[in-house]
């Protein structure tokens, strides 16, 4: 059986990866010879990063940056090198 997981984060408590992970290991369980792939999604709020990051091979980087009131904050992006590609989550950087 061929199977696809595509799940958003938990807010909070689990990443799309993380749920993707516990589902496959779930269907393993009940059909040992599945073929699973797990695919991050997000619906653009908290965890668009990591899911596009890690969906496209990408890597996270950690920047200080100035937030909407002025002060320096620590925040962070995902980079697909082979697209030259910045992912930005706007809610991160706006705190």
């Amino acid at each position: 059986m061929k199977v696809v997981t595509a799940c958003d984060s938990f807010k909070g408590s689990l990443s799309s990866i993380e749920i993707g992970n516990i589902c496959a290991d779930a269907i393993k369980k009940i059909c040992p010879d599945s073929e699973i792939k797990i695919f991050p999604v997000a619906d653009g709020g908290e965890g668009t990063v990591d899911s596009l990051t890690s969906g496209l091979d990408g890597k996270i980087l950690n920047v200080e940056i100035t937030g909407p009131l002025g002060e320096k904050i620590s925040s962070r992006y995902g980079f697909i090198p082979s697209t030259n590609t910045a992912i930005i989550e706007t809610a991160d950087a706006a705190g």
